[in-house]
């Protein structure tokens, strides 16, 4: 590194020491910021990634604490099904901390380390000090996901990545294979509480084992940089670096290449049947994958040429369920986001809670409190899934009739969203569009 290089970072590092919040851990080289003195590029792809803005996500806060947008207790997240109880949420959301309090025997509540700033999240430091990882299922066929029983850090102070021959002027460097394997992301992306509640580092292992995907998480979620890039400022530019951008369900086109959506229209007799096919050609896991309040909804619209809609005439199992929106909680007035009982059908894993205190219990609020799975219609790598809808056509009706399909991505259930009070968008992923002509 050029002495100019070495003096900024230096220099970027005793300004963070001035201004810096009091955390878990003072050492400067455990701060993202600091990282980012040499690693410049990267503290930037981290700093706009859904990692680096992990402790000032509201919603993360908000579904951990059982408070909605105002900070009023709603009793819908962790703590409002487990009262006085920290959890094991902040096991990847601030694992150094989680590490270093399991030693002294004290348990971390994610949403006071959150608005205390007690830890520097999932950080450059933390990551690239993983030196290994223990995913394994004991003889009960369940996995142990505490991070302190999965992860062990590399104490002595170097700094652990996929490059081999690399040296540093600010710390020691150790080549680790474990930085190209899925098993490194998988410390976090899997989460054994009564049920796998979050299953995608399993889900990937079985589909990559059974040659359905060659792909680890890296290649999908760290796109590779063109050509030669630095990895540090005034360093060698290399070939293969991967971006610290972490794309995920953010990403339109991770989404439009994870699905492929067919339909088939055929009217006969009065009637239209819709066939349609979805399948997941792109993910190396389960679609959606991540927590279970993820759902991916197929909208199937038919209308005649004055684009009235078609009467549907199938099995009620072809509506789309509550889940997909019913309107206001209080009011019942529904949005063009309210889907429930229209023809369609979601993509979801779906927990139902144990009874709680008030007597009710929950559905599609996550894994932590869940009794038993409703469904899982989570579409497997190159699994077909294919569905029948029925229309009535009207009497001796002749001309063209459309069908749409389309398919969305919805980060969480819409009820879920209406109670909290949070905005949510649906993020296309695929649509088609048929007509065909009737004949009467």
């Amino acid at each position: 590194m050029p002495m100019t290089a070495l003096f900024q970072w230096l220099f970027a590092g005793l300004a963070l020491l001035a201004i810096a919040p009091a955390q878990a851990d003072t050492d400067p080289l455990k701060s993202p910021q600091y990282c980012g003195g040499c690693h410049t590029r990267i503290f930037e792809e981290w700093k706009s990634s859904a990692m680096g803005k992990d402790l000032e996500n509201p919603i993360v806060y908000q579904f951990y604490t059982g408070t909605n947008g105002t900070g009023e207790k709603d009793g819908v997240g962790y703590q409002g099904m487990h009262p006085g109880k920290a959890g094991d949420c902040a096991d990847c959301h601030v694992p150094q901390l989680v590490l270093n309090e399991h030693t002294q025997g004290r348990d971390v509540d994610l949403g006071v380390a959150m608005k205390g700033k007690r830890d520097h999240g999932i950080s450059c430091n933390f990551c690239h000090t993983v030196e290994h990882v223990n995913l394994e299922k004991g003889a009960d066929g369940r996995y142990r996901t505490r991070i302190f029983e999965t992860v062990t850090l590399d104490e002595s102070g170097a700094k652990l990545g996929p490059i081999k021959g690399s040296t540093s002027p600010a710390h020691p460097t150790r080549f680790s294979a474990l930085h190209q394997d899925s098993k490194l992301c998988g410390a976090c992306h899997l989460n054994q509480e009564k049920f796998l509640s979050i299953s995608t580092y399993d889900d990937w292992k079985q589909a990559f084992e059974s040659g359905k995907t060659k792909d680890t998480c890296q290649s999908c979620h760290m796109p590779q940089h063109q050509g030669e890039v630095e990895v540090a400022v005034g360093g060698p530019k290399r070939s293969g670096v991967r971006a610290h951008t972490f794309i995920g369900a953010r990403d339109s086109g991770l989404l439009e290449q994870a699905l492929a959506l067919d339909v088939a229209a055929q009217a006969v007799g009065g009637v239209l049947t819709v066939q349609t096919m979805v399948e997941n050609v792109g993910a190396g896991h389960r679609v959606p994958g991540s927590g279970p309040i993820r759902n991916v909804i197929l909208k199937v619209d038919v209308t005649d040429e004055q684009g009235k809609p078609l009467e549907y005439a199938g099995d009620p199992r072809g509506l789309l369920p509550p889940l997909a929106g019913m309107g206001h909680p209080k009011t019942k007035k529904r949005d063009a986001q309210d889907w429930a009982g229209m023809p369609g059908k979601m993509y979801a894993k779906v927990y139902q809670s144990a009874i709680m205190p008030n007597g009710h219990t929950m559905v599609g609020v996550g894994g932590f409190a869940a009794d038993r799975i409703l469904f899982d219609s989570t579409l497997e790598p190159k699994k077909p899934d294919r569905t029948s809808f029925t229309f009535t056509l009207p009497a001796d009706y002749r001309g063209t009739v459309t069908v749409s399909a389309r398919l969305v991505y919805r980060w969480a259930f819409k009820p879920l969203t209406d109670s909290k009070g949070w905005t949510l968008d649906d993020r296309p992923m695929k649509q088609v569009q048929q007509t065909i002509r009737v004949k009467g």
